[in-house]
């Protein structure tokens, strides 16, 4: 087997996002895209912001996800 067949690196498997836009980060939360911005707003979640875009690292909605699951569990004890 030749190295061509074996690895073969021409884009198209990109695999997924390491950050996602407003929208589809707040359908990965379930919540609306206003909810996302007030957490954003009061710095409870984390974000990017590249060449003006607003973006989320998909690794800080499941830490978000985490901690707040985190702190209820806290709370309710």
């Amino acid at each position: 087997m030749d190295s061509k067949t074996f690895y073969k690196d021409d884009g198209s498997d990109v695999g997924e996002p390491l950050a996602v836009r407003p929208r589809v980060a707040a359908a990965k939360l379930g919540i609306s895209e206003s909810t996302l911005d007030r957490l954003r707003k009061a710095g409870r979640i984390p974000f990017v912001k590249l060449d003006g875009a607003i973006l989320y690292r998909v690794a800080s909605l499941d830490q978000f996800l985490l901690e707040s699951e985190q702190r209820v569990m806290q709370d309710t004890a």
